[in-house]
């Protein structure tokens, strides 16, 4: 049991960081990640379906999306990592602010949490990646039989799940890109200017 304990501990990584990402994030950011995603993907499958007759026909277009996908979605966890290195070798600016700053439940500063969103999209971005080759590899490997048969229904919601997570992924990646802007073009100088109007006001 102490075993188990211990390698639980020791690659708990992506589940500690998803636990802190959905704690930390509003609910219009969830919606715009998540729910936005999971209807953008319901609505592409349900439309490709009217064009696939058998699982055949659905691995082959699968098999055309993934490898565009792992390229994609590899070039976006490039990115986040960049991100992160930027992020942590910036000492002056909004970062000893964001460090100062505590969450609302004081768990965590701002500076914990902002690390964590890029972390969390290099980590789905990686999962996406590794779950496009599995699929692909699997896809390869079907028996001559069973691909000329009807596409089956948990088959959809695999194809909903991968393209969910997908567009999730981008999404994340779009919103970090708005966060990094926003951090490496930090004006203190026009925050004192913002501060001193509301207080004259």
């Amino acid at each position: 049991m102490h075993k188990l304990r211990a390698f639980y501990q020791a690659n708990n990584f992506p589940i500690t960081t998803f636990k802190k990402y959905f704690k930390y994030s509003t609910v219009s950011e969830l919606i715009m990640d998540v729910v936005l995603p999971t209807i953008l993907s319901s609505l592409l499958i349900f439309y490709a379906s009217y064009s696939i007759d058998s699982l055949s026909d659905l691995i082959s277009k699968f098999q055309q999306v993934s490898g565009q996908v792992i390229s994609a979605i590899s070039i976006l966890a490039g990115f986040n990592i960049a991100s992160i290195t930027v992020l942590s070798t910036i000492n002056g600016g909004p970062t000893g602010i964001l460090k100062r700053k505590k969450s609302t439940d004081g768990s965590s500063n701002l500076y914990d949490m902002l690390i964590c969103f890029f972390s969390w999209a290099v980590i789905i971005q990686l999962i996406v990646v590794l779950f496009s080759i599995l699929l692909y590899y699997i896809g390869s490997f079907i028996p001559e039989g069973f691909k000329d048969l009807y596409v089956p229904r948990w088959t959809w919601l695999i194809a909903i799940a991968w393209m969910s997570i997908t567009i999730h992924s981008v999404f994340l990646s779009i919103r970090n890109m708005k966060t990094l802007y926003l951090y490496v073009t930090y004006d203190p100088k026009k925050e004192n200017e913002a501060n001193k109007e509301n207080q004259s006001e």
